[in-house]
């Protein structure tokens, strides 16, 4: 979320700022573990090293985008009109929907947005058929300091007519929440979002973690004003942030590169705020 520069419609475009106005603590900062001696981390070794990848990377890939979805405006707010573009989130269970705090700061935002998945294009650059949903107002929680928030969305009527509603993660997927992400030299993110507002994209290339620390990680995948909310991924598809801001500047004020909450650090957080309610925890997979 992010503020409109001046209410002009050639600004329009831009009138977002990647870096929210809250100062983050990013807490201490943590050596880069080398490679472990697992499977999993020689793997992703192997491929990172020789920059290639199995070919199911791709399958996996396409299955995982489905999930990743577009924040949009339903109502003028800040100068920016009904359907425009806000901000990226994603489904982490059948029902829960991911994205920043600064892209729904509260509860009552949730009436001034709609979540459109399958906004992007086929192979011959034409637009996909897209499907929206709606956030509901029983399950709800937002963190300023860890820049999420969690909210759920009403069902979706069947296409079809029939009387039966579906759950948009059941239709779209949804990424798993990850209670254990590898963080170590070297290793390669991929950041799947809606920068500009625009059709989906995804950011596969120069993409190397840069700094850990306590509670968010740094990297080097491009992303735009419109990309807050987007899940990062290591090379096996699996959540290991929510991108939310750009990191580290030079002397200069040129960016390095950009910064994503940990995962695990929201998923501590979710555990404390819904220990009454053990249905959301069922549901997000961290009982």
């Amino acid at each position: 979320m992010t503020e409109l520069l001046d209410s002009s419609d050639d600004v329009l475009e831009g009138a977002y700022m990647e870096t929210p106005e809250f100062e983050y603590p990013v807490g201490d900062k943590l050596p880069l573990p080398e490679v472990q001696a697992d499977p999993l981390s020689l793997q992703e070794r192997q491929i990172d090293e020789n920059d290639r990848l199995p070919i199911y990377f791709l399958a996996r890939g396409l299955e995982t985008q489905r999930a990743v979805a577009r924040v949009v405006l339903r109502k003028a707010y800040h100068g920016l009109p009904p359907g425009k573009g806000w901000a990226t989130g994603f489904m982490v269970s059948p029902s829960l929907f991911l994205t920043n705090n600064h892209v729904i700061p509260n509860q009552a935002f949730n009436d001034s947005i709609r979540i459109q998945f399958n906004y992007q294009q086929d192979p011959e650059g034409m637009d996909e058929a897209t499907e929206s949903y709606l956030p509901a107002g029983d399950v709800f929680r937002t963190n300023p300091a860890l820049d999420y928030t969690l909210i759920r969305l009403e069902p979706y009527e069947d296409v079809a007519g029939e009387d039966e509603l579906t759950l948009a993660g059941e239709r779209w997927g949804f990424i798993p929440l990850n209670d254990s992400p590898l963080y170590r030299k070297d290793q390669h993110f991929n950041i799947i979002q809606h920068p500009k507002g625009e059709p989906k994209q995804v950011a596969l290339q120069d993409n190397e973690i840069d700094e850990l620390f306590d509670l968010f990680v740094r990297y080097k995948g491009d992303t735009e004003p419109g990309s807050s909310g987007s899940p990062v991924l290591n090379n096996l598809w699996e959540l290991v942030a929510l991108h939310h801001a750009g990191g580290a500047q030079d002397a200069e004020g040129k960016w390095l590169n950009n910064q994503g909450v940990r995962i695990d650090a929201i998923i501590k957080d979710l555990r404390e705020f819904f220990a009454d309610r053990q249905e959301v925890l069922d549901e997000l997979g961290i009982s």
